[in-house]
């Protein structure tokens, strides 16, 4: 469906996975900048104009989320049930030379909404202020026999708790463009969040062998980010320095959710502080239909935890120091030659050195996490005839590890694709890979677990994917694509754990322009995924095995139609519908029988937008879902853990009054 520019913000709010728009760093950063053409930005008949233009629009709508937080993911309410209002303005100003500046509201009275103001020259000096707020929930209410505020945690009666985030955000950023090669820019942004985290409980202390969950209070926890540098621009290259930093505080050590005569029977650790500072060197050359860029970074990563506040811990120090220090370097040559050949390398390495406190606990020595990474590849683009290209490449990965069973693994990847686009109504494209993954014996030295257990990212694995696509035009009015994707990984040896994985689909899309002001389309999307697993019985003497297979099914199917001066008015209509289904069963060779996982949606939503004259315009929005879903892990443990599966309908509408400068 198409909405005039001004909607486009209102209808930010009713994305289920909307996250807000961050400072726009490719405004500031030169890393991959070119000199401004300002005359370009300019209308030749409107530089005479100057002021403000743009638009505003006022809403008003209600919601009833039917008491499941999760339908305010879709649209982010302050409240589940009643009225609220709603703001929006998008606004330019235009002065004398280069000096402009914007003014951005979007969805103001909702609980997702975020402003921001910026003013400068294109020229010169720029800078923007920004504050914003997302939340997101979970599901519906959970609930709980504890509580969570200043004292210890204690059992009382069952309680319901939101099981939600929200993060506040203010971002700055400043740049400065002086008629000189040089480029200076700086970005920061705050962020706190605020949240109620779930963790489960197979069992309550204090209450007995019934399962439930201790609320989590997250409110004390910042980000700080910081971003500067300044880039030099040459004569077909470019330099940048930058540095890169971040700063997360928690107030908080432990929360406790023993009795208050014992506190520290039961607790839970807080993320730690820790730091990150970053400083990287970036540049590219260009030449000759070449072009070489690469990066060279220096990182450390600090980490600084109390351990004082645990009961009977064995340990030698009241805090714990991490430190990860990191040097990173990659490059990349692109190469023309002639029309139809097109080269291209690259390769990365990476080493990270763990200089953490290694004795905290008693009689233990903690072993470091020492790594190293590189990686390399080269691939090659040959355009066969006007019509078909072919590419091909090669991709190598070893990872080296100190400290796992596994010390080395190394992956190798062959892939071919090409594309078929003559002139007319057919385009074919595919894509064949094949990748193989090896390294050291496996040497499991714990003598707790199967001798044959071993991480699936570190068993061997052979993968085969084959990829295709198709776009047809049936006429003028009607087009179609089609896209289809098989791909199958083996786990040949050891005996225990991840033995195979299947991921196969496909997707249609069919568009349809029935008149000049009628148009629709239909979408289809169809995925399997399953996968093997190996098991071993720690009872057994011999360690018995037995597996079990999982197969996830998703289907996706959508409708819409957009309908322009309806009823031969200036009236705009639209209507969109969607549903999703998906089911997971899980097979064992022995022992228990477990049910089917199941979940359900349909969504629902319309517009219609009346013309009143050149700047005025009303608008009616109206969504609905409904969502279903059922998790055999939760099923009957409602009396203490709450509704944990989701059952409801929600719905919401609005209508507002546009106004364009």
């Amino acid at each position: 469906m198409k909405h005039s520019t001004l909607w486009l913000s209102l209808l930010t709010i009713f994305s289920a996975h909307a996250t807000e728009e961050p400072l726009a760093v490719e405004d500031y950063s030169l890393q991959s900048a070119r000199e401004a053409k300002t005359a370009r930005w300019r209308c030749a008949s409107c530089e005479s104009e100057s002021g403000w233009f743009g638009e505003v629009g006022l809403g008003t709508g209600y919601i009833n989320d039917d008491g499941a937080t999760r339908f305010r993911n879709w649209v982010p309410a302050a409240n589940d049930t009643g009225m609220l209002g709603i703001f929006n303005a998008d606004l330019q100003y235009r002065g004398e030379g280069s000096r402009y500046g914007a003014l951005e509201a979007r969805d103001l009275g909702m609980r997702r909404f975020s402003m921001s103001l910026e003013q400068g020259f294109y020229d010169g000096a720029r800078a923007k202020i920004g504050y914003s707020e997302t939340p997101f929930y979970w599901n519906s209410h959970g609930k709980s026999v504890y509580r969570s505020d200043d004292a210890p945690m204690a059992a009382g009666a069952l309680a319901e708790f939101d099981k939600e985030v929200v993060r506040k955000k203010l971002t700055m950023g400043l740049a400065y463009t002086p008629k000189s090669p040089w480029r200076p820019y700086a970005d920061f942004s705050y962020e706190k969040k605020e949240a109620t985290l779930a963790t489960y409980q197979s069992s309550i202390p204090g209450i007995g062998s019934t399962p439930g969950f201790v609320p989590k209070l997250v409110d004390g926890s910042t980000t700080t980010l910081v971003k500067s540098g300044i880039s030099y621009l040459g004569e077909g290259w470019l330099v940048d320095l930058a540095y890169n930093g971040s700063l997360y505080r928690n107030e908080e050590t432990a929360f406790y959710f023993g009795s208050a005569s014992d506190p520290y029977a039961n607790e839970r650790a807080y993320e730690p502080d820790n730091s990150f500072h970053q400083v990287s060197l970036s540049g590219q050359y260009n030449w000759n239909r070449q072009s070489l860029s690469g990066r060279i970074l220096s990182s450390r990563a600090t980490s600084d935890g109390n351990l004082t506040a645990f009961r009977q811990v064995p340990i030698t120090r009241s805090d714990f120091h991490g430190e990860i220090d990191t040097i990173q370097t990659n490059a990349k040559w692109v190469g023309r030659f002639g029309r139809d050949l097109t080269l291209r390398a690259g390769g990365e390495y990476r080493d990270r050195q763990d200089n953490s406190d290694k004795q905290v606990v008693i009689g233990k020595q903690r072993q470091p996490g020492d790594r190293s990474h590189s990686k390399a590849n080269l691939e090659a683009d040959y355009r066969l005839s006007r019509s078909v290209k072919v590419t091909g490449g090669y991709q190598y990965r070893a990872d080296e590890r100190e400290y796992a069973d596994r010390r080395k693994t190394d992956e190798q990847t062959l892939f071919l694709k090409s594309r078929y686009r003559p002139v007319g109504d057919l385009q074919l494209g595919g894509k064949l890979s094949w990748s193989s993954r090896d390294g050291s014996e496996w040497k499991n030295n714990n003598t707790n677990v199967s001798p044959t257990l071993r991480q699936f990212y570190l068993a061997n694995r052979d993968r085969f994917e084959l990829r295709g696509d198709l776009q047809y035009a049936f006429s003028e009015q009607l087009s179609s694509s089609l896209e289809g994707w098989w791909a199958r990984a083996n786990y040949p040896e050891p005996d225990i754990g991840l033995s195979e994985g299947e991921d196969y689909g496909i997707d249609l899309t069919l568009n349809q322009q029935f008149d000049e002001n009628l148009s629709g389309h239909l979408f289809s999307n169809v995925q399997w995924i399953t996968s093997s697993q190996n098991h071993a019985y720690t009872g057994a003497p011999d360690w018995e095995p037995y597996s079990t297979r999982v197969r996830d099914q998703i289907t996706t199917l959508g409708v819409g139609l957009s309908q322009k001066k309806a009823f031969d008015l200036a009236l705009e209509l639209g209507v969109d519908y969607s549903f999703s289904y998906g089911r997971g069963q899980t097979d064992a060779s022995k022992g228990y029988d477990y049910p089917d996982l199941t979940s359900k949606q349909h969504r629902l939503e319309g517009y219609a937008l009346y013309q009143l004259d050149e700047k005025q315009s009303l608008r009616w929005d109206m969504r609905y879902e409904f969502y279903h879903d059922v998790d055999y892990l939760y099923t009957g443990e409602e009396y203490s853990m709450g509704h944990v599966n989701q059952n409801y309908n929600g719905y919401f509408t609005a209508i507002s009054w546009l106004y364009k400068f």
